[in-house]
């Protein structure tokens, strides 16, 4: 089976702090960079469950648009859509206590319309939309 997602693919920052802020200083902290959005972390899901996953996104011209198609393609999953405009990029503070607080920049992801779409994308083998 082929579970089909059809939205967003960003670039996620997760910045874990080991302390609260230094105010005006620097706070040790756990970088991690990887491939987000709600489509693509369902994609990424399906096929470590053990799915065919493809995901149909707009995704940006950028280094950070090639930074999270490889990064979701390295993980089994078809990334297809329209490539132009800039990489959405989330960005994800998570204090020691676990509360997370987001700073987004959608980049061009919001911007995928039905005629970006190619209906090839969704013929073949049974789907799961």
């Amino acid at each position: 089976m082929l579970v089909c997602a059809l939205g967003d693919l960003v670039l996620d920052v997760v910045v874990r702090l080991a302390a609260p802020p230094a105010e005006g200083g620097d706070t040790p902290a756990e970088i991690v960079l990887g491939p987000g959005g709600q489509a693509a972390n369902v994609a990424a899901w399906a096929v470590e469950l053990g799915a065919s996953a493809r995901l149909v996104c707009k995704s940006g011209a950028d280094n950070a648009g090639r930074l999270v198609r490889d990064g979701l393609t390295g993980r089994g999953v078809e990334v297809v859509g329209p490539i132009e405009g800039s990489t959405g990029v989330v960005c994800a503070l998570v204090a020691e206590d676990g509360q997370r607080s987001m700073a987004t920049n959608r980049g061009v992801a919001p911007t995928l319309a039905a005629t970006d779409l190619d209906p090839g994308w969704f013929e073949g083998r049974d789907h799961l939309f």
